[in-house]
């Protein structure tokens, strides 16, 4: 029946909005041969090389034996997912298939010799310099279908990209993503301020599978944000963040930021003297509840803005 009530827009109008959303997103289709992808690559964060893998997916990758079933499909010639790039100034930064880069990279420079296969089980055993030339000459001229997005699109479809694109076997955090999209002075902040001895002493505890360094970058992310920005706040929690967190890296000015990192500290300071688990539920728990913090933390920020001399009575 609700269907039936659906008042439809204008096929012309839906048609035309399609086809603006698909533009924002702008790339090139590519095939770049195996031995290209291994020879401009590198993992090192100070030589980075015209292919890289950007810091927030450094921590993730693949085990021996998954990597191994990776290389018998290109062996084999089975289709395998794209790769997505991202064009920095003309490197390409991995979106999206960082674990199938970096398994052909370790494979082809004798990382380690191939495992668990069931196809082509004989291989098992082989590093790359014992295979037959033939079979190396194979698997370095296979290409690998590659999208590459154009440096112009815009930060929000970006961000949208990562999430929908990402398909490690690990799921990237919100905070883990916006450091791969949105850079800036305002970000450096976070990181520094969430990697502080203060703020773990704190929050020494996080939920089973958090990565706590990433949640304590979405927490701090949070305080920054909705000590200044609450009221603006109408829903959409993600998108809120992830707008702010772009406005803050352009325009937020050095002596602004020295102001938020000092209004931090005093924060924590006050809590570590007064309530020093006040982010813990009481019953004993293990995580850091991030509606629990924030109230917590901005209220006692806003409070001491109100009263710098403020003490609990």
């Amino acid at each position: 029946m609700s269907n039936l009530l659906l008042q439809l827009a204008d096929p012309d109008e839906v048609a035309a909005i399609v086809d603006d959303v698909r533009r924002e997103a702008r790339y090139v289709v590519t095939d770049f041969s195996v031995e290209l992808v291994v020879s401009k690559f590198r993992d090192e964060a100070e030589t980075e090389g015209d292919i890289y893998v950007p810091e927030y997916q450094r921590s993730l990758a693949w085990n021996e034996e998954q990597s191994s079933y990776f290389i018998e499909s290109l062996i084999l010639r089975v289709p395998v997912p794209p790769v997505f790039l991202y064009d920095v100034e003309g490197r390409l930064e991995i979106v999206d298939g960082s674990q199938r880069i970096r398994s052909l990279v370790r494979y082809l420079r004798d990382g380690f010799a191939l495992r668990g296969l069931e196809k082509l089980d004989i291989l098992n055993g082989y590093h790359f310099a014992d295979l037959p030339p033939s079979v190396q000459r194979r698997l370095n001229n296979t290409p690998i279908r590659s999208f590459v997005l154009d440096q112009g699109t815009d930060e929000s479809t970006r961000v949208e990209l990562f999430r929908r694109l990402n398909t490690s076997g690990k799921r990237l955090e919100d905070a883990e993503i916006r450091k791969g999209v949105y850079r800036g002075a305002f970000l450096d902040l976070v990181i520094e301020r969430a990697a502080s001895d203060l703020f773990k002493s704190l929050t020494p505890h996080m939920a089973k599978g958090v990565d706590a360094r990433s949640e304590r970058q979405e927490l701090v992310t949070r305080f920054f944000i909705y000590c200044d920005r609450y009221l603006a706040f109408r829903h959409d929690v993600r998108k809120f963040l992830d707008s702010n967190m772009d406005k803050l890296n352009k325009s937020t000015d050095e002596a602004r930021l020295s102001e938020m990192g000092a209004e931090f500290e005093r924060t924590m300071q006050f809590i570590r003297m007064y309530y020093p688990k006040a982010f813990y539920r009481p019953d004993g728990g293990k995580r850091v509840p991030r509606v629990r913090f924030e109230a917590i933390a901005v209220g006692t920020a806003l409070a001491l803005r109100s009263d710098p001399a403020l003490r609990p009575p």
